[in-house]
C-alpha cells in the first residue's frame, strides 16, 4: 500500500485522477518541447551569428591589398625610421618605356616549340600589362592559328630587338618601335628580319596584389594595342640552303 501510495500521481484538485495524470503527462512532455525549442532557437542564432561572420571575413579578404613598407636602417644595422610606401603617382618616363619594351617582347617573342613552358610564361608576364580591352584584342590576334605562337614555334623562332619607345605628346600614348629577326627550324630555311611599329595606351592602376607587384611593379595597364609592319623583310639564305621559310605563317 505504501508503495502504491508514493507512486500514485498527485490529486487533481477536482478529484480526477486521470485529470491528474494527464497534467503531469503535460509537466513533463511539455518542458522537453519547451526546451527543445529554445535549443532550435539558440542554433539557428548562432548559424545566421556564423553566416554575418564568414560574410566579414570574406569581404575583407576580397578588399586585403599589399602594402610596401620603406625601412631606414643606419652603419649599424639599427632601424632608423619605417613608414609606408606611397603610391608612384607618375612614374619616370624612362621606367615606363622600359617596361613597355619589356611587353612587348613578350608578346611578339616566338621560342621553339621544345620550349613551351617558357613560351607560355612570357605571354603570362605579357597579359599582367594588359587591360580588358586590350585582352580581346590580343585574344583574337593569338586565336588565328597563323599567330598562334605554339604553332608558329614548331616552324620558327623570332627574336625581338626594340629600337625605340617614346610617348606621343600630351596623352597616354606610346609608339614603340622594333625589329622581329625570324628564323626557320627547318633544315636550310631562311633567317627574315622585318621592322615594325605599335601604339600602346597606357594607363596607372597601382598594384594591389603580390603577384601583381612582382609582374608589373608600376601599375602599368595596356587598354589598347595596335603594330603593322613597316619594312621590307631582309632575307638571308644560309649556304646551301634549298628550302625557304614558310610563306604560310605570318607575324
Amino acid at each position: 500500500a505504501t508503495a502504491g501510495a508514493e507512486s500514485a500521481p498527485p490529486a487533481h484538485p477536482d478529484g480526477n485522477l486521470f485529470l491528474a495524470a494527464r497534467h503531469e503527462f503535460m509537466n513533463a512532455f511539455g518542458d522537453l518541447a519547451r526546451g527543445k525549442r529554445n535549443w532550435q532557437i539558440t542554433a539557428y542564432a548562432l548559424m545566421g551569428l556564423l553566416a554575418l561572420v564568414s560574410l566579414a571575413d570574406l569581404r575583407l579578404a576580397a578588399s586585403s591589398r599589399v602594402v610596401p613598407y620603406i625601412v631606414q636602417v643606419d652603419r649599424l644595422g639599427q632601424v632608423v625610421t619605417v613608414g609606408a610606401a606611397n603610391d608612384l603617382q607618375r612614374p619616370d618616363q624612362r621606367l615606363v618605356a622600359s617596361e613597355l619594351a619589356r611587353f612587348i617582347r613578350a608578346i611578339r617573342t616566338v621560342l621553339p616549340a621544345a620550349a613551351a613552358a617558357g613560351q607560355a610564361e612570357m605571354l603570362r608576364r605579357a597579359y599582367a600589362f594588359v587591360a580588358s580591352d586590350a585582352a580581346a584584342f590580343l585574344n583574337d590576334y593569338f586565336g588565328n592559328p597563323a599567330n598562334d605562337p605554339r604553332l608558329l614555334g614548331l616552324r620558327l623562332t623570332r627574336q625581338v630587338d626594340v629600337t625605340g619607345v617614346l610617348r606621343v605628346p600630351n596623352s597616354d600614348v606610346w609608339r614603340l618601335q622594333w625589329t622581329e629577326t625570324e628564323r626557320s627550324t627547318q633544315p636550310g630555311g631562311l633567317t627574315r628580319t622585318v621592322a615594325w611599329e605599335g601604339y600602346v595606351t597606357v594607363r596607372l592602376v597601382p598594384p594591389q596584389t603580390v603577384d601583381a607587384v612582382q609582374d608589373n611593379p608600376l601599375g602599368l595597364a595596356v587598354s589598347s594595342v595596335n603594330w603593322t609592319q613597316v619594312g621590307a623583310s631582309v632575307s638571308a639564305m644560309p649556304v646551301g640552303a634549298d628550302t625557304t621559310l614558310d610563306q604560310g605563317v605570318k607575324p
